[in-house]
């Protein structure tokens, strides 16, 4: 399982997912993921979901481009592949417009098996509303199979902020839960 910044026991992780409407995957947010897929100009873009429940990356937001040719990504990943498990153990955005201009980076089974060479990402945390916490539960992200321009990054850091801002929203405003 992903270590996470105050990661909760296996049942509380799974209650706020219920709670959070993130334990299945969801129309409005493949809605948002589209729309973030389409900014962004990647075929990809994912809202991740860390369930204990089944130890793998669900992908309750989900848009993947109509069958062109692209590899399909289905609803469920390993714990261990992508970049967004390393989000989440950050705590922080990340973007690699080139992820072969890291070496850590272009070693990834979704490089070799989606030839994914872009990324970026954002984690979602849930924190008390006492001020407790700091839990993260998920991530957004977008991914695309052709490196960016470097100077590209800052643009990518911002879109991608704006779409965790937005996906964090829309679940806890639906949920009831008051936003930190």
């Amino acid at each position: 399982m992903i270590p996470a910044l105050g990661t909760p026991p296996a049942d509380a992780r799974i209650h706020l997912l219920n709670q959070l409407g993130m334990d299945r995957p969801d129309p409005q947010l493949d809605a948002l993921a589209t729309e973030l897929a389409t900014e962004a100009g990647a075929p990809y873009a994912i809202v991740n979901a860390f369930n204990p429940a089944t130890g793998h990356q669900e992908f309750v937001g989900l848009s993947t481009p109509p069958g062109n040719g692209l590899p399909q990504v289905e609803r469920s990943m390993a714990p261990d592949w992508g970049y967004c498990p390393e989000v989440a153990r950050r705590t922080t955005a990340l973007v690699l417009p080139d992820v072969f201009a890291k070496p850590r980076f272009a070693v990834n089974p979704v490089v070799d098996q989606l030839g994914i060479r872009t990324y970026a990402g954002a984690p979602l945390i849930h924190t008390h509303p006492d001020g407790s916490g700091g839990e993260v539960f998920g991530t957004v992200c977008f991914v695309g199979l052709e490196r960016m321009d470097r100077s590209t990054g800052q643009a990518s850091l911002v879109l991608i902020k704006q779409y965790r801002d937005r996906v964090q929203q829309l679940v806890y405003q639906r949920s009831g839960i008051p936003l930190p």
